[in-house]
């Protein structure tokens, strides 16, 4: 009974040993970084178990004790934590760091290595095709899409007791769905409602994130037998079935639109300038499937990877604003006077010229996108030794930017946890560090869908504070913040919505 248990303790010791002798390089160098003792195998992936929130916590209590270059390790992969915001710029900002991290592999599973989870030549010729999408003329085409949904958000709205306090998110992730599915799709809105499983997928996705953050925090679940005897697995198996029949009818529609186009129309319209009003002719589907660049497991995964990164981040900032509105009445009544000042008591879509004449908006905006950014930590890996004002990063190992505690970095913001649009006037922005705010991070790997979320969030905005007055029987005290990929609200998005009455 030993010798199987000789032979199993030597095959490990043996692949240890090698692992060691690869990465012997990358183990001295780790030696000279400041970081917190480790366990043998597991490195210091125990710290980050525990409740949701513990993660947040855990990498500010290595960032105020060993300063702006740090080390710990999950398993055999060497994390480094810099949070030295110019720093943080070289880095994002270099091409040589437009590998994802090995943590993204989880995400990868779901959504293949793509445009959200993915990097390399297959990550940037996918987003090369896709970008014309995100451009100014095409988004500026969006609004009629924008606002007829949100008239609908607004209906959905009117249905709700005044006085009962609800999740304003549900409402709101329909709306972003739906205006997702009607621009970057190009779909039309009866092909819309009949896609197979939306309400499954729309209702799901929260909770598949979690799942997916779980495996990347949780050592055990990064073990691929016992994640497979997971019930975890068993519900990402069941969604990525939703997801291949809802990516296969989207691609079917833009098929149909596509062979009702002659060649030559085709090609003039996948030359045409971002600038170009053609340019809009073509939904994001429809450039991938001509392009010819991506196979059919591709073209599935990237067609949901466009519609989900696009829908559940617009609705959660969305309802963030709200929130923040809700627990700060002094600056819903600021941000009011401003929507009615441009607004007027017109119910009429929202333009491109109504919200350039709202600096408040903008303020708002970027205030919770400090408070809650869309990518809290950003992991890629390093290709090659750099040297930071801190130490030198070792090749081999990956790099962690900590957006979420950057941007609450009592150095650069002052009370940082409070929520303070004043912050982002032109005085303050003047006065403070040029790169200790990067909600959409830096560099190549960028957010794509910065320009398209902007104003998808805005139009909704908007308009709900235009029609009701937000308020919660809850306080800014109250709320539980999480970081599951992105910053989330433990507790939801639950307000009232009181109607204005127009004077």
């Amino acid at each position: 009974m030993l010798w199987p248990l000789v032979l199993v303790g030597g095959l490990l010791a043996s692949i240890w040993l090698q692992w060691r002798y690869k990465h012997r390089r990358m183990l001295k160098m780790a030696q000279d970084l400041p970081g917190p003792p480790t366990l043998p195998g597991l490195g210091n992936a125990l710290q980050f178990m525990g409740q949701p929130e513990k993660l947040i916590v855990v990498i500010k209590e290595l960032m105020v004790k060993y300063g702006d270059l740090c080390r710990f390790w999950l398993g055999p992969d060497l994390n480094i934590v810099v949070s030295n915001p110019d720093d943080v710029k070289i880095l994002l900002q270099n091409p040589k760091n437009s590998i994802k991290g090995p943590q993204y592999k989880y995400m990868a599973d779901l959504l293949g290595g793509g445009i959200l989870s993915g990097s390399g030549p297959a990550w940037r010729k996918h987003r090369k095709i896709a970008n014309p999408n995100y451009g100014k003329r095409a988004i500026e085409s969006y609004a009629e899409v924008f606002n007829k949904e949100v008239a609908l958000l607004l209906e959905a709205y009117r249905s709700v007791p005044a006085g009962k306090q609800f999740d304003l998110y549900y409402h709101i992730v329909q709306t972003t769905s739906y205006s997702v599915c009607q621009t970057l799709m190009g779909l039309s809105k009866e092909q819309t409602m009949n896609l197979p499983h939306i309400q499954d997928i729309i209702d799901g996705t929260p909770r598949v994130y979690d799942i997916v953050f779980d495996r990347m925090t949780k050592w055990y679940l990064q073990i691929d037998p016992v994640f497979w005897m997971s019930n975890y697995c068993k519900e990402l198996n069941s969604f990525s079935s939703l997801i291949t029949d809802f990516s296969k009818q989207i691609i079917i529609h833009r098929l149909n639109y596509l062979n009702t186009l002659g060649e030559h129309c085709k090609t003039d319209l996948m030359n045409s300038s971002e600038d170009s009003l053609k340019n809009t002719q073509l939904s994001v589907i429809d450039r991938f499937i001509l392009s010819g660049e991506l196979d059919k497991e591709e073209m599935v995964n990237e067609t949901f990877t466009i519609f989900t990164s696009s829908q559940e981040a617009s609705a959660k900032i969305s309802s963030f604003i709200l929130l923040m509105m809700a627990y700060h009445p002094h600056c819903q009544d600021k941000l009011f006077k401003e929507i009615k000042s441009v607004m007027g008591d017109a119910d009429r879509p929202v333009t491109d010229d109504d919200l350039k004449q709202m600096p408040y908006l903008e303020m708002v905006f970027k205030e919770v996108l400090r408070l809650f950014p869309i990518g809290a930590i950003l992991q890629r890996t390093v290709c090659e030794d750099f040297v930071t004002s801190s130490g030198t990063i070792p090749a081999g190992c990956s790099l962690v930017i900590p957006i979420y505690h950057l941007h609450r970095d009592p150095r650069f913001w002052k009370n940082p946890d409070a929520f303070d649009p004043e912050r982002f006037n032109p005085e303050n922005t003047k006065l403070r560090h040029p790169n200790c705010y990067i909600p959409f991070s830096l560099g190549p790997m960028d957010c794509l869908g910065r320009y398209f979320g902007t104003k998808l969030v805005k139009t909704i905005c908007v308009r709900v504070l235009q029609e009701f007055e937000v308020a919660s029987r809850d306080s800014y005290q109250d709320l539980r913040v999480i970081i599951a990929i992105s910053a989330a609200s433990v507790n939801g998005f639950h307000a009232m919505l009181k109607p204005r009455v127009a004077k």
